[in-house]
């Protein structure tokens, strides 16, 4: 076995054990079983150069890959039919991630609509599927490999690269390497989008669109028939798995006085086991629920994958913008499609301002600055935010750790493939919503606690405790790279903690949550609270858990929840930060309108793929009734 496959398979595993000769061994077995990551997309086709390049030197070719601004009017076109045309579709979905599946599943259900969908990254592999492997893909090949500009009031454990972003690039996005976690959230939070001129968005109204897509399994929560349904393509229920440490979480938790809820009902205050996107030990990305079923039952429907969409194209007619087709690249080759309805932008938060912005849809100073055409000028990348989250991994198991010896990794790996049973069938499992005494809507929470396997979501010995803002201040921007603005990786700016309540509701919360080790419950089970993984810097200087020593930890192990949403805010006309409408059509520009998180006003009270999927669902009607 080589140097470099060693390497590829000990990225397959958990990434934090040691690549003994056993332990290659357990991860050739999951490579065996279930394949591997694919490599990086080729979008310019430097591994195949095909006759049509040939034109373009091998010196060209290498600088491609470094500055592929440059050389982009060297890649050859090949976007027209034999009879001079290009390509019509009715509808043009940019992005084949958790809103664009949906889109493009719903839309094509009208077989005289001919649809396409175009996605950066490749199909969804098999080894996605697997909850235990999750950690695994951020950062991959699937990820988008995005970072924040590194900036000392945050992230400071991560300091010289910046706070990790986590995008999908692949079929089914970020819902295909997420913790499938299945969270609505608040009503509250809808009513308040209402409330700010987003008509058609209060609780009552999006309510059905959650239900239309969910087929709960769970019978302890589908028989909830207001809140719930059965009868979607979305699987929805929770790990077959349970190790001892989850009832343990529980407990401790009903001891401390907080009550087990189901937090897509009702109440969200309170704890529980977590729905997930899953069946039965398998992940369900929003992939396998609404394209992989139908693709080849739909020849209206047409899928390309590994292509970069470069550019919007866009025309002035008369007073007005109008969207009449996209460019993107794939295997070297520049294509231009039209359309004869709508685009439909679902790139997600960071890549949908991105692709309008260079496609000359933003703030005109900064565009101008950059040499983009100016469109029209739009608030498009601000209004950024995110749940921050701390995690520490203070909880030290001793007697209900799970960590395994060689052989029952092996046993573990041949349940999970033979029966989709044992650790790999599970992720996190454990949530709690609280409410701080700065809650801004009485009896809803504005502080997650969530509980992971430190370094492994199988075999660890010592838990992360993670407090995650639900309900932040502070806002930040997305930029163009000012190099190379189409190819440029963009500049995100999250400015989190920028507003200081944001580090006080955080640091009630910390405190709310150590009261864990005081419960019988945990002494019982003998976890025990060490305080030695996070005093590795400056902050043991301070006073012993004083505010300043708890403001230092902050600062040291907050990192993005990566929930990303509010670039191309929804809002009212009159609303200077609003890029769409109530309907999601871009202000200023005919048929063209975003559909994803970054249309997210305000950030709801959980992780966004449940409010991105009910998103979809809504636009697809929304859609439907406009060309009916």
């Amino acid at each position: 076995m080589t140097s470099n496959v060693t390497d590829d398979l000990c990225k397959i595993c958990d990434g934090r054990i040691e690549c003994a000769p056993t332990a290659i061994l357990l991860i050739s077995l999951v490579h065996t079983l279930y394949g591997h990551l694919p490599p990086e997309p080729d979008y310019f086709g430097t591994k195949h150069i095909n006759s049509d390049m040939k034109a373009i030197s091998r010196e060209d070719i290498d600088m491609v890959k470094f500055r592929q601004f440059m050389y982009f009017d060297k890649i050859p076109n090949n976007d027209k039919r034999e009879d001079g045309n290009f390509p019509i579709y009715d509808f043009i979905i940019i992005g084949g991630g958790t809103a664009g599946c949906i889109l493009a599943s719903r839309l094509s259900e009208n077989r005289k609509w001919k649809v396409l969908l175009i996605e950066a990254g490749p199909e969804e592999p098999k080894m996605a599927l697997i909850p235990g492997l999750t950690s695994e893909f951020k950062g991959s090949t699937l990820d988008w490999q995005y970072a924040m500009r590194p900036k000392k009031g945050f992230c400071q454990n991560r300091v010289e690269r910046g706070c990790e972003v986590v995008q999908g690039r692949v079929l089914g996005g970020t819902s295909t390497i997420n913790d499938m976690a299945y969270m609505r959230g608040s009503p509250a939070d809808y009513d308040e989008w209402a409330l700010n001129g987003n008509e058609g968005w209060s609780y009552s109204q999006i309510l059905p669109y959650f239900k239309y897509s969910e087929g709960n399994y769970d019978k302890d929560i589908s028989k909830n028939k207001l809140f719930h349904s059965t009868q979607g393509p979305l699987d929805v229920g929770r790990y077959p798995y349970v190790d001892d440490n989850v009832d343990v979480l529980l407990s401790a938790f009903n001891e401390l006085g907080y009550n087990y809820t189901d937090i897509n009902g009702r109440n969200q205050l309170g704890f529980m086991r977590i729905q997930t996107m899953s069946y039965y030990g398998e992940r369900v990305s929003s992939y396998t629920a609404f394209i992989d079923p139908v693709k080849k039952l739909r020849p209206n429907l047409d899928i390309v994958n590994e292509a970069l969409v470069t550019k919007i194209v866009l025309k002035n007619v008369g007073d007005t913008v109008q969207a009449i087709g996209v460019e993107y690249i794939k295997n070297g080759t520049k294509v231009r499609v039209k359309t004869k309805k709508e685009i439909i932008l679902s790139a997600g938060a960071i890549n949908s301002p991105k692709l309008l912005m260079q496609s000359g849809l933003g703030p005109k100073e900064y565009l101008e600055y950059v040499g983009v055409r100016v469109f029209y000028d739009l608030p498009v990348g601000s209004n950024f935010h995110d749940h921050l989250s701390v995690c520490l991994p203070v909880i030290k198991l001793t007697k209900t750790a799970t960590v395994s010896k060689f052989p029952e990794k092996m046993k573990d790996i041949t349940d999970y493939y033979t029966r989709g049973v044992g650790p790999l069938s599970a992720n996190f499992q454990v949530v709690a919503y609280i409410e701080s005494s700065m809650s801004e809507v009485l009896g809803t929470p504005d502080i997650e606690v969530r509980f992971k396997g430190h370094g492994s979501n199988m075999y660890y010995d010592r838990i992360d405790m993670c407090i995650s803002l639900l309900t932040p201040g502070s806002r930040g921007h997305i930029v163009l790279n000012a190099t190379d603005p189409v190819f440029g990786k963009p500049l995100i700016y999250p400015n989190y903690l920028k507003d200081t309540t944001d580090e006080r509701k955080i640091l009630e919360g910390i405190r709310e949550v150590i009261r864990l080790f005081d419960t019988e419950v945990f002494k019982t089970a003998e976890f025990e609270f060490d305080p030695h993984p996070i005093l590795n810097n400056e902050c043991k200087y301070h006073e012993s858990v004083s505010e300043d020593f708890w403001s230092c930890i902050i600062r040291h192990f907050s990192s993005p929840l990566h929930n990303y949403v509010g670039t191309c805010k929804m809002g009212t006309a009159k609303d200077p930060e609003s890029v769409v409408d109530n309907h999601l059509r871009v202000y200023g520009v005919a048929n063209l309108r975003v559909v994803d998180a970054s249309i997210i006003p305000k950030i709801t009270r959980g992780s966004t793929a449940a409010p991105v999927i009910m998103i979809a669902e809504k636009a697809s009607d929304l859609i439907k009734n406009a060309w009916y």
